[in-house]
């Protein structure tokens, strides 16, 4: 009697820990499913171990400042590898939160470059005009196509572009005498 006392009190106490642990339908159907092989006091505590690392996961998600549809597709995608086992999900998760910060971390470096304020880039447009303007030796058309491949290269970032047309201007004095040679070689064959 004493034995049967204690075992139904820690069932009752198991199975009103787990339903404490709410999770959605789909989820909680999922992880039933997969604890289907257990006896009854393995399938209750796998249940809950389950849950409990799903609603982890879920905390983790809203603390991490990670966009929502970013977590998601993480989520997603340790679901699509690890199934309705929440555990290994949990145990993998921080990783790939660390590679999305990292990711973005990179590319925040590399665009670094090409963010520009609009204070600076206006000055650089009508640095570029004076430039363009003191290009005497230039013809219009050679720079008209170095304009344009500025545009091109780096749209909307002038500060790029008055680098570029400024280099373009100052190796046209030098690869004009290059050019000449060439010309000069072409005409004798």
């Amino acid at each position: 009697m004493k034995k049967f006392l204690i075992m139904s009190m820690f069932i009752m106490s198991a199975l009103s820990f787990g339903a404490q642990l709410k999770v959605p339908a789909d989820v909680e159907k999922e992880i039933n499913n997969s604890a289907r092989s257990f006896d009854s006091s393995q399938r209750v505590n796998f249940i809950n171990w389950q849950k409990r690392s799903y609603l982890k996961i879920e905390s983790l998600g809203k603390e991490s400042g990670i966009p929502e549809d970013e977590f998601l597709r993480i989520k997603n995608r340790l679901h699509r590898m690890y199934g309705s086992n929440y555990a290994k999900q949990l145990q993998i998760l921080p990783e790939e939160m660390n590679d999305y910060r990292e990711l973005v971390r990179r590319v925040q470096e590399a665009t670094k470059g090409n963010i520009v304020d609009e204070e600076v880039n206006e000055k650089a447009k009508e640095q570029m005009k004076t430039t363009l303007l003191n290009a005497v030796r230039v013809p219009t058309e050679i720079l008209n196509v170095y304009q344009e491949s500025a545009k091109e290269l780096f749209p909307n970032n002038y500060v790029m572009q008055e680098k570029f047309v400024s280099a373009c201007i100052r190796d046209y004095y030098n690869i004009l005498p290059l050019l000449k040679k060439e010309l000069e070689k072409e005409n004798k064959k």
